[in-house]
């Protein structure tokens, strides 16, 4: 954190907010289809569409509704496949909101650590400075809170043995 007077969000969502938010996911989730989870081998296997592949599927049903009488088998169900469409069509806008929705968090927790994070630092430097200083209080704080750093290794350094 360069500058410790700039918190970009220095508020927390009420707790009946996150409450709604939620069960928001709950009842989006509970709309979905219940059988649309892939395991990561079907995840593999199945076709992702794209934009030619998704114009062809709808091409061949046009198609399918105008001349499909007498040339393609029963078992080809066209309102199957119209369904297939419409919810695909359905699931492409939903997924964008989300992905949006989804970025929005992840960079809202990003900043929020990273803020966190730096004024941890900061006030960690401080208790290690007033220690140097033979404050009062600050080595047992300190010796708490420097066990984060030893945790991750000095380097070859030697240990800090500040009394």
């Amino acid at each position: 954190m360069s500058n410790l007077s700039e918190n970009r969000i220095n508020v927390v969502i009420a707790p009946a907010d996150v409450t709604t938010i939620t069960s928001s996911i709950s009842t989006i989730l509970g709309i979905l289809p219940a059988n649309t989870t892939l395991t990561e081998e079907q995840r593999g296997k199945y076709n992702a569409i794209d934009v030619s592949n998704k114009v062809f599927a709808e091409d061949v049903l046009t198609e399918a509704r105008i001349t499909g009488t007498g040339i393609l088998t029963p078992y080809i169900n066209l309102d199957f496949l119209q369904n297939d469409l419409t919810i695909f069509n359905q699931l492409n806008a939903v997924e964008s909101g989300l992905a949006n929705l989804l970025q929005r968090v992840k960079d809202a927790k990003r900043i929020a650590g990273h803020e966190a994070y730096g004024m941890a630092n900061k006030a960690y430097g401080n208790y290690k400075d007033a220690t140097d200083a033979g404050i009062p209080n600050a080595k047992s704080a300190y010796d708490r809170l420097k066990v984060r750093y030893e945790a991750q290794g000095n380097g070859g350094r030697p240990a800090d043995t500040t009394p």
